[in-house]
């Protein structure tokens, strides 16, 4: 903890990681993959939500009759 005046301020750990250069080439693999991971939960999520919002709205039509 550091004191800053009458505040006290508490600092997180210090975190590190590795960095690798890449070519071009992999970066833009890299980056591709990335984007199809991307489509990839969009996809799925978009799904989920609409059979979500199908279901919900089945259960409103029933509760309606």
């Amino acid at each position: 903890m550091i004191r800053d005046g009458e505040k006290i301020v508490e600092v997180g750990k210090v975190t590190s990681t590795t960095v690798f250069k890449v070519s071009p080439e992999q970066k833009e693999i890299l980056e591709r993959q990335s984007e199809v991971k991307l489509e990839k939960a969009y996809s799925e999520a978009l799904t989920k939500i609409r059979e979500r919002y199908n279901q919900r709205m089945n259960e409103i039509r029933k509760n309606n009759k």
